[in-house]
């Protein structure tokens, strides 16, 4: 199957799209600058703190370090070889937290098993608001520094309300899991506690956005095709 053609933007005036996919294990960011008339180009973000250019495949490890009090003191990184250890000796690691707000009725013994205990005093809730923000500014970052020449162009996103935010998430994770995933998004600042901000917040599940990279690489299986058409005549 041959890639799939983009097809130009139809809006009326410029946005931003920005897609978090904020895993179990491993996190990554992507955006696309939406110009009415011109074919959208998706890019990933590959510049992280203590990371550098993080490679092909865009991934930074879903790790968050919180010191005795509850503040960040770092994220994103798994190895803290870069720190002096009396720095590090009372700094509490976070990793797995995402597990936490998965549906009760897919736990299984053997995943809580492996799952992190949240820091005293901290929810779920309070880690993804912590990680979301640490995520938001370094694409903001990432973006001005790629576009020198439009040091204006997030100032005009802003000024718009013109950014919205596309977050990945599990296949069964639904109404709670969602809705507790806008509230740390708002919570983060990406958007503003009102209906239209909450309405720049969209979902989509790990496993439409692997079909939809498959269909926009030509990845697509015979098999596959045919059971995309199934599922496009029975929705």
């Amino acid at each position: 199957m041959a890639p799939l053609a983009r097809s130009p933007y139809t809006g009326k005036s410029r946005r931003l799209v920005i897609a978090f996919d904020i895993g179990t294990t491993y996190s990554g960011v992507s955006y696309s600058i939406l110009t009415p008339g011109e074919i959208p180009d998706i890019f990933p973000v590959t510049r992280f703190p203590h990371q550098g250019h993080v490679g092909g495949n865009c991934k930074i490890p879903t790790v968050i370090y919180y010191d005795k009090q509850g503040k960040v003191c770092v994220t994103g990184i798994d190895d803290l070889g870069d720190f002096e250890p009396d720095e590090v000796e009372n700094w509490t690691k976070v990793q797995w937290f995402k597990m936490h707000l998965r549906p009760k009725s897919s736990a299984t013994s053997d995943a809580a098993d492996q799952i992190t205990p949240l820091p005293p005093n901290k929810t779920v809730i309070d880690i993804f608001v912590d990680f979301m923000e640490y995520l938001y500014d370094c694409t903001r970052k990432y973006i001005q520094q790629t576009f020198p020449n439009q040091p204006d162009f997030l100032v005009s996103m802003d000024r718009n309300n013109a950014i919205d935010f596309v977050l990945t998430h599990p296949n069964g994770w639904e109404g709670s899991q969602q809705a507790q995933m806008r509230q740390a998004a708002v919570r983060a600042k990406l958007v503003p506690d009102t209906d239209a901000g909450r309405a720049r917040i969209r979902f989509v599940t790990e496993g439409e956005a692997s079909l939809h990279l498959c269909i926009q690489r030509g990845l697509m299986t015979p098999e596959m095709e045919v059971n995309l058409f199934a599922l496009d005549h029975f929705q």
